[in-house]
Protein backbone atom coordinates (compact mmCIF):
# COMPACT_ATOMS: atom_id res chain seq x y z
CA UNK A 1 0.00 0.00 0.00
CA UNK A 2 2.70 2.05 0.77
CA UNK A 3 4.34 1.49 -2.75
CA UNK A 4 1.28 2.20 -4.33
CA UNK A 5 1.15 5.77 -1.90
CA UNK A 6 4.84 6.64 -3.44
CA UNK A 7 3.40 5.66 -7.14
CA UNK A 8 0.23 7.58 -6.59
CA UNK A 9 -1.57 4.47 -7.68
CA UNK A 10 -4.97 4.16 -6.39
CA UNK A 11 -5.65 0.58 -4.75
CA UNK A 12 -8.61 0.86 -7.22
CA UNK A 13 -6.34 -0.40 -10.28
CA UNK A 14 -4.83 -2.98 -8.46
CA UNK A 15 -8.68 -4.30 -7.52
CA UNK A 16 -9.16 -3.57 -11.34
CA UNK A 17 -6.30 -5.93 -12.42
CA UNK A 18 -7.04 -8.55 -9.78
CA UNK A 19 -10.27 -8.88 -11.03
CA UNK A 20 -9.88 -8.89 -14.93
CA UNK A 21 -7.45 -11.86 -14.00
CA UNK A 22 -10.10 -13.42 -12.12
CA UNK A 23 -12.35 -13.24 -14.68
CA UNK A 24 -10.49 -14.57 -17.27
CA UNK A 25 -9.18 -17.58 -15.27
CA UNK A 26 -12.29 -18.40 -13.65
CA UNK A 27 -14.20 -19.16 -17.05
CA UNK A 28 -11.54 -21.72 -18.20
CA UNK A 29 -13.74 -24.35 -18.26
CA UNK A 30 -16.82 -22.84 -19.28
CA UNK A 31 -15.18 -20.76 -21.84
CA UNK A 32 -14.04 -23.70 -23.61
CA UNK A 33 -17.04 -26.07 -23.17
CA UNK A 34 -17.70 -25.96 -27.31
CA UNK A 35 -14.23 -27.35 -27.60
CA UNK A 36 -14.93 -30.17 -25.37
CA UNK A 37 -18.13 -31.74 -26.92
CA UNK A 38 -16.59 -33.35 -30.04
CA UNK A 39 -13.88 -34.81 -28.22
CA UNK A 40 -15.87 -36.97 -25.67
CA UNK A 41 -18.83 -38.05 -28.48
CA UNK A 42 -15.59 -39.74 -29.99
CA UNK A 43 -14.22 -40.96 -26.29
CA UNK A 44 -17.16 -42.00 -25.07
CA UNK A 45 -19.86 -42.43 -27.56
CA UNK A 46 -22.53 -40.02 -25.60
CA UNK A 47 -25.00 -37.66 -27.23
CA UNK A 48 -24.40 -33.77 -28.27
CA UNK A 49 -27.42 -32.86 -26.06
CA UNK A 50 -26.35 -35.20 -22.90
CA UNK A 51 -23.07 -33.53 -22.88
CA UNK A 52 -24.58 -30.01 -23.17
CA UNK A 53 -26.76 -30.77 -20.26
CA UNK A 54 -23.54 -30.28 -18.05
CA UNK A 55 -23.43 -26.92 -19.33
CA UNK A 56 -26.97 -26.25 -18.26
CA UNK A 57 -26.55 -28.15 -15.04
CA UNK A 58 -23.88 -25.95 -14.30
CA UNK A 59 -26.40 -22.59 -14.41
CA UNK A 60 -29.35 -24.34 -12.90
CA UNK A 61 -27.74 -25.61 -10.06
CA UNK A 62 -25.42 -22.21 -9.63
CA UNK A 63 -28.97 -20.44 -9.19
CA UNK A 64 -29.36 -20.94 -5.20
CA UNK A 65 -25.48 -20.57 -5.06
CA UNK A 66 -25.07 -17.14 -7.03
CA UNK A 67 -28.44 -15.87 -4.60
CA UNK A 68 -26.02 -17.05 -1.55
CA UNK A 69 -22.90 -15.36 -2.63
CA UNK A 70 -24.59 -11.89 -3.26
CA UNK A 71 -26.52 -12.13 0.50
CA UNK A 72 -22.95 -13.29 1.84
CA UNK A 73 -20.89 -10.32 -0.18
CA UNK A 74 -22.98 -8.09 1.03
CA UNK A 75 -22.52 -8.91 4.76
CA UNK A 76 -19.43 -10.76 5.13
CA UNK A 77 -17.15 -9.49 2.03
CA UNK A 78 -15.73 -11.14 -0.87
CA UNK A 79 -12.44 -12.20 -0.48
CA UNK A 80 -13.03 -15.55 1.70
CA UNK A 81 -15.68 -16.35 -0.40
CA UNK A 82 -13.39 -16.34 -3.70
CA UNK A 83 -10.54 -18.32 -2.20
CA UNK A 84 -12.92 -21.24 -1.35
CA UNK A 85 -14.52 -20.73 -5.38
CA UNK A 86 -11.00 -20.88 -6.51
CA UNK A 87 -10.45 -23.93 -4.70
CA UNK A 88 -13.23 -25.88 -5.48
CA UNK A 89 -13.04 -24.93 -9.41
CA UNK A 90 -9.19 -25.88 -9.25
CA UNK A 91 -9.92 -29.16 -7.79
CA UNK A 92 -13.16 -29.74 -10.45
CA UNK A 93 -11.03 -29.28 -13.24
CA UNK A 94 -8.84 -31.92 -11.91
CA UNK A 95 -11.00 -34.26 -11.57
CA UNK A 96 -12.30 -33.73 -15.27
CA UNK A 97 -9.19 -35.77 -16.29
CA UNK A 98 -10.36 -38.61 -14.22
CA UNK A 99 -14.37 -39.35 -15.84
CA UNK A 100 -15.55 -42.36 -16.89
CA UNK A 101 -18.89 -41.95 -16.84
CA UNK A 102 -21.43 -39.26 -17.93
CA UNK A 103 -22.44 -38.42 -14.12
CA UNK A 104 -18.38 -37.88 -13.33
CA UNK A 105 -18.74 -34.92 -15.86
CA UNK A 106 -21.95 -33.70 -14.85
CA UNK A 107 -20.26 -33.47 -10.92
CA UNK A 108 -17.55 -32.42 -11.81
CA UNK A 109 -17.77 -29.73 -14.34
CA UNK A 110 -21.68 -29.22 -13.79
CA UNK A 111 -21.66 -28.61 -9.89
CA UNK A 112 -17.72 -28.27 -8.82
CA UNK A 113 -16.69 -25.50 -11.84
CA UNK A 114 -20.06 -24.11 -13.17
CA UNK A 115 -22.00 -23.59 -10.23
CA UNK A 116 -20.32 -23.89 -6.92
CA UNK A 117 -17.05 -22.07 -8.22
CA UNK A 118 -18.16 -19.95 -10.82
CA UNK A 119 -21.16 -18.37 -8.32
CA UNK A 120 -18.78 -16.03 -6.14
CA UNK A 121 -16.93 -14.92 -9.11
CA UNK A 122 -20.31 -14.13 -11.59
CA UNK A 123 -22.14 -11.97 -8.87
CA UNK A 124 -19.03 -10.31 -6.64
CA UNK A 125 -16.50 -9.02 -8.79
CA UNK A 126 -18.42 -6.67 -11.43
CA UNK A 127 -20.40 -5.11 -8.39
CA UNK A 128 -16.86 -5.22 -6.79
CA UNK A 129 -15.50 -3.20 -9.69
CA UNK A 130 -18.52 -0.55 -9.12
CA UNK A 131 -17.89 0.18 -5.66
CA UNK A 132 -14.23 0.94 -6.44
CA UNK A 133 -15.13 3.59 -9.26
CA UNK A 134 -16.56 6.80 -8.87
CA UNK A 135 -14.76 8.38 -12.02
CA UNK A 136 -14.60 6.07 -15.31
CA UNK A 137 -16.47 3.64 -13.79
CA UNK A 138 -17.90 3.15 -16.80
CA UNK A 139 -14.20 2.27 -18.65
CA UNK A 140 -13.43 0.04 -15.42
CA UNK A 141 -16.02 -1.85 -15.62
CA UNK A 142 -15.49 -2.23 -19.93
CA UNK A 143 -12.16 -3.33 -19.32
CA UNK A 144 -13.19 -5.65 -16.75
CA UNK A 145 -16.02 -7.37 -19.28
CA UNK A 146 -13.55 -6.97 -22.20
CA UNK A 147 -10.99 -9.15 -20.69
CA UNK A 148 -13.97 -12.10 -20.08
CA UNK A 149 -13.33 -12.01 -23.63
CA UNK A 150 -10.11 -13.09 -23.21
CA UNK A 151 -10.79 -16.11 -22.13
CA UNK A 152 -12.26 -18.54 -24.60
CA UNK A 153 -9.29 -16.54 -27.00
CA UNK A 154 -7.07 -18.39 -24.75
CA UNK A 155 -8.22 -21.45 -23.39
CA UNK A 156 -10.74 -22.56 -26.86
CA UNK A 157 -7.64 -23.44 -28.69
CA UNK A 158 -5.14 -24.23 -25.80
CA UNK A 159 -7.91 -26.49 -24.66
CA UNK A 160 -8.41 -28.12 -28.60
CA UNK A 161 -5.10 -28.41 -28.60
CA UNK A 162 -3.75 -30.28 -25.62
CA UNK A 163 -7.00 -32.65 -25.55
CA UNK A 164 -5.38 -33.92 -28.95
CA UNK A 165 -1.85 -33.76 -28.26
CA UNK A 166 -1.39 -34.80 -24.39
CA UNK A 167 -4.85 -36.28 -24.25
CA UNK A 168 -7.79 -35.52 -21.63
CA UNK A 169 -6.63 -36.61 -18.75
CA UNK A 170 -3.34 -35.16 -18.58
CA UNK A 171 -4.34 -31.94 -20.03
CA UNK A 172 -7.20 -31.32 -17.10
CA UNK A 173 -4.87 -31.97 -14.11
CA UNK A 174 -1.93 -29.10 -15.57
CA UNK A 175 -4.61 -26.77 -15.97
CA UNK A 176 -7.08 -27.21 -12.89
CA UNK A 177 -3.35 -27.06 -10.55
CA UNK A 178 -2.53 -23.63 -12.80
CA UNK A 179 -5.82 -22.40 -12.26
CA UNK A 180 -6.31 -22.96 -9.25
CA UNK A 181 -3.27 -21.40 -7.77
CA UNK A 182 -3.75 -17.92 -9.80
CA UNK A 183 -7.37 -18.25 -9.03
CA UNK A 184 -6.40 -18.10 -4.89
CA UNK A 185 -3.12 -15.53 -5.50
CA UNK A 186 -5.54 -12.98 -7.14
CA UNK A 187 -8.34 -13.60 -4.50
CA UNK A 188 -6.10 -12.24 -1.58
CA UNK A 189 -5.88 -8.93 -2.86
CA UNK A 190 -9.78 -8.13 -3.86
CA UNK A 191 -11.07 -5.98 -1.16
CA UNK A 192 -15.32 -5.51 -1.52
CA UNK A 193 -15.16 -1.77 -1.06
CA UNK A 194 -12.45 1.28 -0.66
CA UNK A 195 -13.76 1.68 2.94
CA UNK A 196 -11.84 -1.72 4.16
CA UNK A 197 -8.76 -0.10 3.03
CA UNK A 198 -9.68 3.01 4.33
CA UNK A 199 -9.62 5.04 1.10
CA UNK A 200 -13.00 6.62 -0.83
CA UNK A 201 -13.57 5.19 -4.53
CA UNK A 202 -11.67 6.43 -7.34
CA UNK A 203 -12.30 9.94 -8.14
CA UNK A 204 -14.70 10.64 -5.18
CA UNK A 205 -12.12 12.42 -3.28
CA UNK A 206 -12.78 15.34 -5.32
CA UNK A 207 -16.89 15.08 -5.33
CA UNK A 208 -19.06 13.82 -2.54
CA UNK A 209 -21.65 13.05 -5.45
CA UNK A 210 -22.19 9.55 -6.26
CA UNK A 211 -22.65 9.10 -10.00
CA UNK A 212 -25.95 7.20 -9.33
CA UNK A 213 -27.50 9.27 -7.27
CA UNK A 214 -29.74 11.42 -9.03
CA UNK A 215 -31.18 8.44 -10.72
CA UNK A 216 -31.42 6.31 -7.39
CA UNK A 217 -33.63 9.15 -6.05
CA UNK A 218 -36.12 8.32 -9.01
CA UNK A 219 -36.57 4.66 -8.25
CA UNK A 220 -35.54 4.88 -4.12
CA UNK A 221 -35.96 3.81 -1.48
CA UNK A 222 -33.21 1.00 -1.74
CA UNK A 223 -33.95 -1.70 0.55
CA UNK A 224 -33.18 -5.15 -1.24
CA UNK A 225 -37.29 -6.07 -0.31
CA UNK A 226 -38.22 -2.66 -1.63
CA UNK A 227 -36.01 -2.82 -4.73
CA UNK A 228 -37.29 -6.13 -5.87
CA UNK A 229 -40.72 -4.98 -5.54
CA UNK A 230 -39.76 -2.29 -8.61
CA UNK A 231 -40.27 -2.99 -12.23
CA UNK A 232 -36.92 -2.20 -13.65
CA UNK A 233 -35.23 -5.62 -11.43
CA UNK A 234 -37.85 -8.04 -13.00
CA UNK A 235 -37.65 -6.19 -16.87
CA UNK A 236 -33.35 -6.48 -16.60
CA UNK A 237 -34.00 -9.57 -15.10
CA UNK A 238 -36.12 -10.88 -18.23
CA UNK A 239 -33.98 -9.78 -20.33
CA UNK A 240 -31.07 -10.80 -19.24
CA UNK A 241 -32.78 -14.84 -19.65
CA UNK A 242 -33.55 -14.49 -23.39
CA UNK A 243 -30.33 -12.68 -24.67
CA UNK A 244 -27.92 -15.19 -22.46
CA UNK A 245 -30.17 -18.08 -23.81
CA UNK A 246 -29.86 -17.12 -27.28
CA UNK A 247 -26.18 -16.44 -27.40
CA UNK A 248 -25.57 -20.41 -25.38
CA UNK A 249 -27.06 -21.93 -28.44
CA UNK A 250 -24.35 -20.24 -30.41
CA UNK A 251 -21.68 -20.42 -27.93
CA UNK A 252 -22.00 -24.13 -27.14
CA UNK A 253 -22.70 -25.01 -30.70
CA UNK A 254 -20.88 -23.37 -33.09
CA UNK A 255 -18.14 -25.14 -32.72
CA UNK A 256 -19.87 -28.28 -33.59
CA UNK A 257 -21.78 -26.61 -36.34
CA UNK A 258 -18.67 -25.78 -38.09
CA UNK A 259 -16.89 -29.15 -38.01
CA UNK A 260 -20.92 -30.82 -38.80
CA UNK A 261 -20.11 -28.53 -42.65
CA UNK A 262 -16.67 -29.98 -42.68
CA UNK A 263 -14.43 -27.56 -41.22
CA UNK A 264 -11.49 -29.06 -39.18
CA UNK A 265 -11.51 -29.36 -35.07
CA UNK A 266 -8.45 -26.65 -35.18
CA UNK A 267 -10.15 -23.80 -37.48
CA UNK A 268 -13.71 -24.79 -35.57
CA UNK A 269 -12.32 -23.64 -32.20
CA UNK A 270 -10.92 -20.86 -33.70
CA UNK A 271 -14.77 -19.19 -34.40
CA UNK A 272 -15.09 -19.71 -30.76
CA UNK A 273 -11.72 -17.98 -29.79
CA UNK A 274 -12.58 -15.00 -33.08
CA UNK A 275 -16.35 -14.51 -31.37
CA UNK A 276 -14.73 -14.03 -28.06
CA UNK A 277 -11.92 -12.05 -29.15
CA UNK A 278 -13.93 -9.52 -31.18
CA UNK A 279 -17.07 -9.24 -27.99
CA UNK A 280 -13.71 -7.27 -26.23
CA UNK A 281 -14.92 -4.44 -28.44
CA UNK A 282 -18.21 -4.72 -27.60
CA UNK A 283 -17.92 -5.62 -23.94
CA UNK A 284 -15.92 -1.76 -23.68
CA UNK A 285 -17.47 -0.16 -25.58
CA UNK A 286 -20.98 -1.30 -24.36
CA UNK A 287 -20.05 -0.39 -20.57
CA UNK A 288 -18.67 3.30 -21.63
CA UNK A 289 -22.24 3.60 -23.64
CA UNK A 290 -24.60 2.96 -20.91
CA UNK A 291 -23.03 4.93 -18.25
CA UNK A 292 -23.73 7.75 -20.69
CA UNK A 293 -27.14 6.50 -22.77
CA UNK A 294 -28.84 4.12 -20.02
CA UNK A 295 -29.35 0.53 -20.42
CA UNK A 296 -32.81 0.59 -22.96
CA UNK A 297 -30.94 2.61 -25.63
CA UNK A 298 -27.59 -0.33 -25.04
CA UNK A 299 -29.50 -3.42 -24.78
CA UNK A 300 -31.78 -2.62 -27.76
CA UNK A 301 -29.10 -2.22 -29.99
CA UNK A 302 -27.22 -5.40 -28.46
CA UNK A 303 -30.05 -7.45 -29.00
CA UNK A 304 -30.39 -6.45 -32.49
CA UNK A 305 -26.88 -7.44 -32.99
CA UNK A 306 -27.03 -10.68 -31.89
CA UNK A 307 -29.73 -11.71 -32.87
CA UNK A 308 -29.46 -10.89 -36.21
CA UNK A 309 -26.17 -12.00 -37.28
CA UNK A 310 -26.98 -15.65 -36.42
CA UNK A 311 -29.17 -16.10 -39.67
CA UNK A 312 -25.81 -16.11 -41.44
CA UNK A 313 -25.54 -19.39 -40.07
CA UNK A 314 -28.25 -21.16 -42.55
CA UNK A 315 -26.21 -20.55 -45.39
CA UNK A 316 -22.19 -21.48 -43.71
CA UNK A 317 -20.90 -24.33 -45.42
CA UNK A 318 -17.10 -22.73 -45.35
CA UNK A 319 -14.84 -21.95 -42.60
CA UNK A 320 -14.76 -18.36 -43.93
CA UNK A 321 -18.32 -17.97 -43.36
CA UNK A 322 -17.85 -19.15 -40.32
CA UNK A 323 -15.45 -16.42 -39.42
CA UNK A 324 -17.27 -13.76 -40.92
CA UNK A 325 -20.52 -14.95 -38.61
CA UNK A 326 -17.88 -14.84 -35.55
CA UNK A 327 -16.76 -11.57 -36.53
CA UNK A 328 -20.13 -9.72 -36.77
CA UNK A 329 -21.80 -11.64 -33.60
CA UNK A 330 -18.77 -10.92 -31.76
CA UNK A 331 -19.09 -7.68 -32.02
CA UNK A 332 -22.77 -7.46 -31.03
CA UNK A 333 -23.03 -10.18 -28.66
CA UNK A 334 -20.79 -8.33 -25.56
CA UNK A 335 -22.95 -5.97 -25.16
CA UNK A 336 -25.76 -7.82 -23.39
CA UNK A 337 -23.96 -8.85 -20.60
CA UNK A 338 -21.96 -5.94 -19.54
CA UNK A 339 -23.89 -3.25 -18.67
CA UNK A 340 -26.02 -4.56 -15.56
CA UNK A 341 -24.04 -3.34 -12.28
CA UNK A 342 -23.36 0.34 -14.30
CA UNK A 343 -27.78 0.35 -14.36
CA UNK A 344 -27.82 -1.20 -11.01
CA UNK A 345 -25.50 1.63 -9.79
CA UNK A 346 -27.51 4.33 -11.60
CA UNK A 347 -30.90 3.04 -10.59
CA UNK A 348 -30.21 2.49 -6.78
CA UNK A 349 -26.79 4.11 -5.72
CA UNK A 350 -24.14 2.88 -4.19
CA UNK A 351 -25.20 2.22 -1.03
CA UNK A 352 -28.03 0.18 -2.29
CA UNK A 353 -27.30 -3.86 -1.88
CA UNK A 354 -26.05 -3.88 -5.14
CA UNK A 355 -24.85 -7.59 -5.04
CA UNK A 356 -28.09 -9.13 -3.68
CA UNK A 357 -29.96 -6.89 -6.84
CA UNK A 358 -27.01 -8.25 -9.48
CA UNK A 359 -27.49 -12.23 -7.88
CA UNK A 360 -31.29 -12.21 -8.71
CA UNK A 361 -30.54 -10.72 -12.58
CA UNK A 362 -27.61 -13.00 -12.71
CA UNK A 363 -30.76 -15.66 -11.64
CA UNK A 364 -32.23 -14.80 -15.22
CA UNK A 365 -29.17 -15.00 -16.85
CA UNK A 366 -28.09 -18.42 -15.67
CA UNK A 367 -31.97 -19.91 -16.44
CA UNK A 368 -31.44 -18.42 -19.67
CA UNK A 369 -27.82 -20.42 -20.65
CA UNK A 370 -29.32 -23.28 -18.36
CA UNK A 371 -32.17 -23.15 -21.46
CA UNK A 372 -29.71 -21.98 -24.31
CA UNK A 373 -26.97 -24.44 -23.47
CA UNK A 374 -29.51 -27.35 -23.26
CA UNK A 375 -31.80 -26.53 -26.18
CA UNK A 376 -29.06 -25.83 -28.88
CA UNK A 377 -27.61 -29.89 -28.40
CA UNK A 378 -31.19 -31.12 -27.72
CA UNK A 379 -32.41 -29.80 -31.09
CA UNK A 380 -29.68 -31.43 -33.68
CA UNK A 381 -30.54 -35.04 -31.96
CA UNK A 382 -34.00 -34.43 -32.34
CA UNK A 383 -33.46 -33.37 -35.71
CA UNK A 384 -30.07 -34.23 -36.88
CA UNK A 385 -29.04 -31.08 -37.88
CA UNK A 386 -28.47 -27.47 -36.59
CA UNK A 387 -30.93 -25.31 -38.41
CA UNK A 388 -33.91 -24.82 -35.72
CA UNK A 389 -30.84 -24.49 -33.14
CA UNK A 390 -30.21 -21.29 -35.28
CA UNK A 391 -33.99 -20.47 -35.78
CA UNK A 392 -34.46 -20.84 -32.12
CA UNK A 393 -31.34 -18.47 -31.20
CA UNK A 394 -32.15 -15.70 -33.48
CA UNK A 395 -36.16 -15.46 -32.19
CA UNK A 396 -35.26 -16.29 -28.96
CA UNK A 397 -33.10 -12.97 -28.46
CA UNK A 398 -36.22 -10.74 -30.26
CA UNK A 399 -37.70 -12.06 -27.97
CA UNK A 400 -36.11 -9.46 -25.26
CA UNK A 401 -36.57 -6.76 -27.61
CA UNK A 402 -40.05 -5.31 -26.03
CA UNK A 403 -38.37 -5.79 -22.17
CA UNK A 404 -35.63 -3.57 -23.14
CA UNK A 405 -37.99 -1.38 -24.62
CA UNK A 406 -40.10 -0.90 -21.76
CA UNK A 407 -36.95 0.36 -19.37
CA UNK A 408 -36.99 3.81 -18.49
CA UNK A 409 -35.46 6.10 -20.73
CA UNK A 410 -32.21 7.59 -19.48
CA UNK A 411 -32.98 11.08 -19.99
CA UNK A 412 -36.45 11.20 -18.19
CA UNK A 413 -34.96 8.93 -15.56
CA UNK A 414 -32.02 11.31 -14.87
CA UNK A 415 -34.52 14.61 -14.86
CA UNK A 416 -37.18 12.86 -12.65
CA UNK A 417 -33.99 12.04 -10.40
CA UNK A 418 -32.66 15.34 -10.21
CA UNK A 419 -36.10 16.83 -9.43
CA UNK A 420 -36.06 14.25 -6.38
CA UNK A 421 -32.70 15.33 -5.18
CA UNK A 422 -33.79 19.36 -5.30
CA UNK A 423 -36.39 18.27 -3.81
CA UNK A 424 -34.61 16.91 -0.80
Amino acid sequence: MTLLKRQGLHYAWVVLLAACVLNVVSRADSASFGVFIDPLVEQFGWKRGDISFAYSLAFLAGLPAMVAMGWLGDRWGARTLMIGASLLIGTGTVLLGTIKELWHFYVFYGLFVGSLGNAAFTVLLPVIVTRWFHRHMGMAVGIYWAAMGAGPVIFAPLFRWLIETRGWSWSFTVIGIVVGGILVAFSWLIRSSPYEKGLSAYGAESSSRDPGASTAAAIAPTGLRQVLAKRPVWLLTGVHHLGCAAHAIILTQVVSMATFKGVSGVEAAGVLSTIAGTSIISRFASSVLTERLGGRAVLTMALIGQSTPVLILFFANDAWVFYLFAVIFGLCYGGEMVGFPIINRQLFGARAPLSSIYSFQMLGASTGMALGGWLGGALFDLTGGYNWAIFASAAIGYLGLPLALALPRHRSLVASGARAVAKA
